[in-house]
């Protein structure tokens, strides 16, 4: 199967960012570079489509809804992939995306959080802080220039980057940083460093030819993406001027709106914020996606017409590697542990961890099939898509054929995944020659419902 990759270098998927409508400043070349040492973004292009995501860590791993022209397979994709992760999530939807997944998905959970959403401005309010609303800007730009008697606005160039450089360096002296700003601040220095090679421009305000107040942004359609923008403290205003000549200079040739990015959840940032009057507070909705292996919680107990289902114990190693090592047995289970183990000699504590590590990783539970307490089989739930489906595993300990355990375990199975999971539907297959198996899964209440070169498939 296709996987994502490592995203190194933003220019790798340049095309599919600049077509991007969403408007929130994640998507777009100078945001992704900036933090991608501390964000960890991963992609892969399926039909003509951006399939991405990213996070901390696994634990946090999360999918961008996919850029391009076929969203239906890039989904498809994004759900096999999340089968190999710790859950299904997406981040940074709109409402618009967010209930496009709503409607795709049985089970979901959609939150979002102020600290992260895009605050969005009118371009032409901000070049002229014109109106009533906009008195108390206007009356720091006049307490500027009536303090510093004026000033120049520049455009950075390539010659200008050193200085800027040295400007960010001035400004972080004046400040204590914690540590999500001086990260921040970190990838503030990365992003200047490369202006010019990720989509971006820039100017600066300039008192008696020195930097006081600096501004980086692009522009992504028909807004302005505002990555940057700092202002030394001893020159109260600078930062009303910048914002403003930054306006006036780069929002043109049909731009509308600015974004200036979130607040990350700092108090004093967020008042600054809403004192421009935002147009818009772009929330940016995170969704969880719940396959029913989230329902699942042990200890598991199903009792069935001569069979209890149980979770596997240590007592159980032994049974489980007899069970595991009868390749015989085992011809039509699907599985060959020697794929993995290579030469290396199997044990029964290696059985026993590759199942828990499957728990783990939300793949595979795994039971005991018990009659009178002792281990007589397998029975899985495995393959749980995002559309509340499951599909279940049987297999029996050669001695104990014939004695009806199978149907008994997949009877008990059925009800379980239906009446606790509330699995909208249970599956199953089998080999074709496994002729036993078919039989166990049609006396248990399964239906046929198509085949392959290989298998009978059914549903319950």
């Amino acid at each position: 199967m296709q996987e994502l990759k490592r995203l190194n270098d933003p220019l790798e998927i340049k095309d599919y960012i600049l077509q991007s409508k969403s408007g929130f400043a994640d998507f777009s070349m100078g945001f992704l570079y900036m933090w991608r040492k501390s964000y960890q973004f991963y992609y892969t292009v399926v039909d003509d489509t951006l399939v991405m995501g990213g996070g901390y860590d696994d634990e946090s791993f999360a999918y961008f809804y996919p850029i391009g022209k076929n969203t239906e397979k890039a989904l498809s994709f994004i759900e096999e992939d999340a089968k190999n992760r710790k859950g299904l999530r997406f981040m940074c939807l709109d409402d618009e995306t967010a209930a496009l997944l709503c409607n795709r998905f049985d089970n979901v959970c959609v939150t979002s959080d102020r600290r992260w959403s895009d605050y969005i401005y009118n371009a032409e309010d901000l070049k002229t802080f014109r109106g009533k609303k906009y008195a108390g800007q206007r009356n720091h730009i006049n307490k500027f220039l009536k303090t510093f008697g004026g000033y120049e606005f520049h455009e950075i160039t390539r010659e200008d980057i050193p200085a800027a450089l040295a400007f960010l360096k001035e400004f972080a002296a004046t400040r204590t940083f914690n540590r999500s700003a001086k990260r921040e601040f970190e990838n503030s220095i990365d992003l200047v460093t490369d202006l010019f090679r990720y989509n971006c421009f820039g100017g600066f305000i300039l008192v008696n030819g020195k930097i006081v107040a600096l501004a980086i942004g692009e522009r992504v359609g028909d807004t302005i993406i505002e990555h940057i923008e700092k202002g030394l403290p001893d020159y109260p205003g600078a930062y009303q001027v910048m914002l403003s000549e930054f306006a006036k200079h780069f929002a043109v040739d049909g731009v509308k709106t600015i974004n200036r990015e979130d607040d990350s959840g700092d108090e004093g940032l967020r008042t600054s914020k809403m004192q421009y009057h935002p147009i818009l507070i772009k929330n940016k909705n995170y969704l969880i996606v719940n396959c029913l292996f989230k329902k699942i919680r042990p200890p598991v107990i199903i009792v069935g017409e001569n069979v209890v289902l149980s979770d596997l114990t240590a007592e159980d190693k032994d049974a489980f590697f007899r069970l595991y090592t009868d390749d015989e047995n085992n011809r039509y289970w699907g599985y060959d542990y020697k794929e993995d183990l290579g030469n290396a000699e199997p044990t029964p504590d290696y059985f026993y961890s590759f199942q828990q590590s499957l728990k783990d990783k939300c793949e595979e539970y795994s039971l005991a099939v018990r009659h009178n307490g002792a281990l007589v089989g397998e029975a899985v739930f495995h393959n749980f898509d995002f559309h509340g489906g499951v599909e279940t595993g049987i297999r029996i300990l050669k001695s104990e054929q014939g004695k009806g355990y199978a149907k008994a375990a997949l009877v008990a199975m059925i009800r379980y995944a239906k009446d606790v999971l509330e699995a909208g539907v249970v599956k199953a297959k089998c080999f074709k020659e496994n002729t036993p198996s078919k039989a166990a899964l049609l006396s248990a209440g399964f239906k046929k419902i198509g085949s392959d070169d290989t298998y009978y498939y059914f549903n319950a």
